[in-house]
């Protein structure tokens, strides 16, 4: 479930762009209705469709959960915090654009992201072979304190979850699991997939008139490899890898064009590759002059 939630969040990163700042009180409120039944549209379509896609071959075996926190070293529970962080992104935007005023943009992200993730869980608790992961909830429910929290403080986000990808070996070892190309491993393969929080050195640290760069980040990055399989393998040794890097926020660049800032605030959620610091159990310190 979790490579399916990693596409999802790339198909709201784009879907915002469409819309304009309105400021009219009556097209406010025109434009709030209209975004909020499209989100509705949105959620309940996604619902029918992951419903037929992912568990029209599942056997329904009653609401049950399980305990997953085990599996793909921690990395599973980091997308689900990832993707909800996002999918608040995804909920505040939308009725910003419309015209809802920042606060209750942010409460409505939060609580479209708490409903979205929320009902993919309990889909997977009637399941065989899925269940209701408290782990899995619990990832959510960080990933949307994140967001709204930092924007009901300071009505911006200074520490934001980002993703990146490269390929790796272990793919070949398990493609059902992994991914049989470069796209579906870039959505299943939890050994090239790393996941980062990302902090703005300049608004959590300094003034506004320090003349420090907005869109230079420090970044923390989580990643792991040696996994073929959702729980540990005689083939392969599972090592967590932990990284510091330097970053870029796209969303804060110096950039005029309207269209093309939104472009670049979609992709935001993007890790862009920089040189990185590596520590990990077996190699202590490994330098990497371009991670992605």
């Amino acid at each position: 479930m979790k490579h399916r939630l990693l596409a999802f969040l790339l198909v709201m990163a784009f879907v915002p762009l469409w819309a304009q700042q309105a400021n009219d009180s009556a097209l406010i409120r025109r434009n709030v209705k209209i975004v909020a039944c499209t989100d509705a549209a949105i959620y309940a379509g996604t619902m029918v469709g992951l419903n037929q896609l992912w568990f029209k071959d599942c056997q329904w075996v009653g609401m049950h959960t399980i305990n997953d926190n085990g599996d793909w070293l921690q990395m599973d529970k980091l997308c689900h915090a990832t993707t909800s962080y996002h999918t608040c992104v995804f909920g505040d935007e939308t009725m910003r654009l419309a015209g809802l005023d920042p606060k209750r943009s942010a409460l409505f992200g939060g609580a479209f992201s708490l409903l979205f993730m929320t009902s993919i869980e309990l889909m997977d608790a009637g399941y065989e072979d899925w269940g209701f992961s408290w782990g899995d909830m619990g990832a959510d429910v960080g990933g949307i304190a994140l967001y709204t929290s930092q924007q009901l403080l300071w009505d911006e986000q200074r520490i934001s979850l980002k993703y990146s990808f490269h390929p790796t070996e272990y793919a070949q070892y398990n493609p059902e699991e992994l991914g049989q190309n470069l796209i579906s491993q870039s959505l299943k393969d939890y050994n090239g997939i790393t996941l980062w929080a990302a902090f703005n050195v300049k608004e959590l640290f300094m003034d506004d008139d320090s003349g420090f760069p907005e869109w230079l980040t420090v970044d923390f990055g989580y990643g792991a490899k040696g996994m073929v399989a959702p729980q540990p393998t005689a083939d392969f040794d599972r090592i967590r890898q932990f990284y510091l890097a330097p970053g870029v926020d796209l969303a804060k660049l110096p950039v005029q064009n309207r269209y093309l800032k939104a472009v670049l605030r979609a992709l935001s959620f993007i890790k862009l590759p920089t040189p990185a610091l590596e520590y990990n159990a077996t190699d202590k310190i490994v330098w990497h002059w371009l991670y992605f």
